[in-house]
């Protein structure tokens, strides 16, 4: 896709983050989708407040930023908010920030501040088919695995899992956090 940063020409465009309208000569992130209602499923755009897709959308706006080169106020602000944002590539582990997430293959509620396993994932929304997460327990990392092939994707052997969390996960795992993981995938110590 070809997200990008552009001046708005109008004042029409309503930002996706926060919905208020993006007003005319401002910067604006421009978010290109394949349009579900074309005939030919061309493409079309979701727009954004710089800081909105900062908060929102870091990984898509961070790309479209550095290849903008014209002037804009605050960048450094809005690069730092980018900074602050970015998500690691999946899979990756984290501390939940919140209580909200389920567990893909047990079905409970992953606590705040709980370890979990992120897991890249696409799902059919109204404008068509979206990215989203689906996180797992380390300890139900082997029951994901298998529900995973029952719906007839492919998945990583355990060792080349746990070693792409490690890679992806960077120097944010602890050691006990590494043995979760290890332990729910069944792999043994380096």
């Amino acid at each position: 896709m070809s997200h990008k940063v552009e001046i708005a020409p109008t004042g029409r465009a309503s930002c996706r983050g926060c919905k208020q309208a993006v007003a005319k000569g401002t910067p604006r992130f421009a978010e290109e989708f394949r349009n579900p209602y074309s005939e030919d499923g061309g493409p079309s755009f979701r727009y954004w407040h710089l800081p909105c897709a900062a908060t929102k959308m870091a990984n898509e706006l961070a790309p479209a930023l550095a290849a903008y080169e014209g002037e804009l106020e605050g960048r450094a602000e809005i690069d730092a908010l980018v900074r602050e944002h970015m998500k690691p590539e999946m899979p990756f582990a984290e501390h939940a920030p919140n209580g909200r997430a389920r567990c893909r293959a047990c079905d409970e509620t992953i606590t705040k501040g709980e370890l979990r396993v992120a897991f890249e994932r696409m799902f059919e929304g109204p404008m068509g088919p979206q990215k989203g997460a689906a996180y797992a327990h380390p300890r139900c990392l082997a029951r994901y695995l298998e529900r995973e092939k029952e719906f007839g994707r492919e998945t990583p052997a355990p060792a080349d899992l746990l070693a792409t969390i490690e890679r992806h996960s960077g120097d944010k795992l602890a050691p006990d956090a590494l043995a979760a993981l290890r332990e729910g995938l069944g792999t043994s110590s380096p």
